[in-house]
């Protein structure tokens, strides 16, 4: 695919949960001209089109192996509370949604989630809700599946 070929070393997970879904809001808004090489590029960050991804099924999820911005958002919206300054569409059904496939797959989600590895800790790019509903459920820690960006 287009995207594929922009970013060749990115698992079709990672694209297809993450970079398509925030290429929804254009394609929906009938924007597509917009979404071009330049638009990935501006989208994956500080991220490389080689970025290295390892896939790890049993990732120990503890509140502090998260970066600070991270580990902050997980704090002010643990349980499921509403973002601070933003809305997020569809938020409390989103979260009523990962808590029910959770309690049905044994506890944990077997989707997993995205991270990147940074210096000061995991950024989590994809998973919030999953990850909020998890740490609910488990609020001392957790394994779960996980993509994650290494930073080179």
């Amino acid at each position: 695919s287009f995207v594929k070929q922009i970013l060749p070393t990115w698992p079709d997970y990672v694209l297809k949960d993450w970079v398509y879904n925030h290429m929804r809001a254009p394609m929906l808004s009938g924007d597509v001209h917009n979404i071009n090489k330049e638009y990935i590029l501006e989208l994956i960050g500080d991220l490389k089109p080689d970025t290295r991804w390892a896939y790890n099924p049993r990732q120990p999820f503890t509140m502090d192996m998260f970066e600070p911005r991270t580990k902050l958002k997980l704090e002010q919206r643990a349980g499921g509370k509403p973002p601070v300054g933003f809305t997020v569409p569809d938020d409390a059904a989103r979260h009523a949604t990962q808590a029910a496939f959770a309690k049905k797959q044994g506890g944990i989600r077997s989707e997993p989630v995205i991270l990147v590895k940074r210096n000061d800790g995991y950024e989590l790019l994809e998973g919030w809700h999953r990850t909020i509903q998890h740490f609910a459920s488990y609020p001392d820690g957790y394994y779960g599946p996980a993509y994650i960006a290494i930073v080179q």
